[in-house]
């Protein structure tokens, strides 16, 4: 997990111009689509923003945008899928929270989350604080400004001017490894916890990975779980409830 991390810090650093090239071709669909939806023509809307993701092109922004397009359609488990996706990308975004919370309103599951002690929301928080890129760009910078201040403090002549050069170049160490850890913490916690949005308007819930397995409660569209395992064409999923079963694979979309 840490090589993953360095590997993004180097990524950035090297193919930073190519990515902002790229996201410039793509500005066009994307205004485009803001101004079908404008225009209140939101499938077309989608499709010009489905280009931009084609074109490799990823953002928080695209993802809200086809949110709000699908809500509008009216369906409901799209909208709901692309604001987990949008949320991924900007953890913190107080208004993508927020209509997800007003589109789950609408949802027919009512799921309420089992009680949780103040270390595990504190690991859950941490793990969800920030994207595994932001602080790869975090972590850039502060070894970008330890290099500056460590040459500041061959440059300085003063004793008061290097005691600052050195008390800044401390600190960015520490905010360097800081943001290291926090983005290893952040990669381990989306491979271990992998969510799915139920897409079947209907679906039953199973003891077990075959049909011929008892039901034991029902789910709808919209309705988020967590992936636990697979087989075959069937995945255990978690309720935030704590309920368990199997579902089908093909009734539901991974995030």
């Amino acid at each position: 997990m840490m090589a993953r991390v360095l590997y993004l810090l180097v990524f950035v650093g090297l193919f930073a111009p190519q990515y902002v090239i790229g996201q410039g071709q793509a500005d066009n669909w994307f205004d485009q689509g803001n101004q079908l939806y404008k225009n209140e023509q939101y499938n077309q809307a989608i499709l010009r923003w489905e280009a931009v993701l084609a074109s490799g092109v990823h953002s928080a922004a695209i993802y809200y945008n086809m949110a709000n397009a699908y809500y509008h359609l009216n369906d409901l488990a799209s909208s709901i899928y692309y604001y987990e996706k949008a949320l991924a990308l900007a953890p913190g975004d107080v208004e993508i929270k927020a209509n997800r919370a007003y589109v789950q309103n609408a949802l027919i599951d009512v799921i309420r989350e089992q009680p949780k002690t103040l270390f595990q929301k504190w690991d859950e928080a941490s793990g969800q604080l920030l994207s595994v890129n932001t602080w790869a760009w975090l972590g850039l910078f502060f070894m970008g400004l330890f290099v500056f201040v460590a040459i500041s403090f061959n440059l300085v002549e003063t004793p008061s001017a290097k005691r600052l050069s050195f008390v800044m170049g401390i600190l960015s160490v520490i905010l360097f490894s800081g943001s290291i850890a926090f983005g290893i913490k952040t990669q381990s916690y989306s491979q271990n916890y992998r969510w799915a949005i139920v897409f079947s308007q209907e679906m039953s819930v199973r003891s077990g990975p075959r049909l011929s397995d008892e039901a034991l409660f029902e789910l709808h569209a919209g309705t988020k779980v967590r992936l636990l395992q697979s087989q075959d064409e069937w995945q255990e999923v978690e309720l935030a409830d704590g309920r368990r079963g199997w579902v089908s694979s093909n009734e539901i979309k991974a995030l």
